[in-house]
């Protein structure tokens, strides 16, 4: 899991900032109407409620966490989000982070 964690910093990374708000919003709802919610491991929701509190999703660690999130929960809708940015080359790196 600890290769996740770093693939997910890796990609997030790589996001333009002037994307992070965009993403944030696209990946909130990507998790909030996901029927897989039972996939989502609890620490994992309550560092995300944890960022949403202090509105601090749209910052690089608080979209670590929605990667994450997004990934576990819906792998190819989030790769459909990282696309509709624009961001091709992190579809691949998402791509190949889950199939691993």
């Amino acid at each position: 899991m600890r290769d996740f964690g770093l693939a997910m910093e890796k990609i997030v990374s790589k996001i333009p900032t002037s994307l992070w708000g965009v993403a944030s919003d696209k990946l909130v709802d990507l998790v909030l109407n996901s029927t897989n919610g039972e996939r989502m491991p609890s620490e994992l929701a309550k560092t995300i409620l944890f960022y949403w509190q202090r509105d601090q999703l749209a910052t690089e660690m608080g979209l670590q966490r929605l990667v994450e999130a997004a990934t576990i929960l819906e792998p190819e809708k989030t790769i459909g989000v990282i696309e509709e940015l624009g961001l091709h080359e992190l579809v691949i790196m998402l791509r190949e982070t889950v199939k691993a």
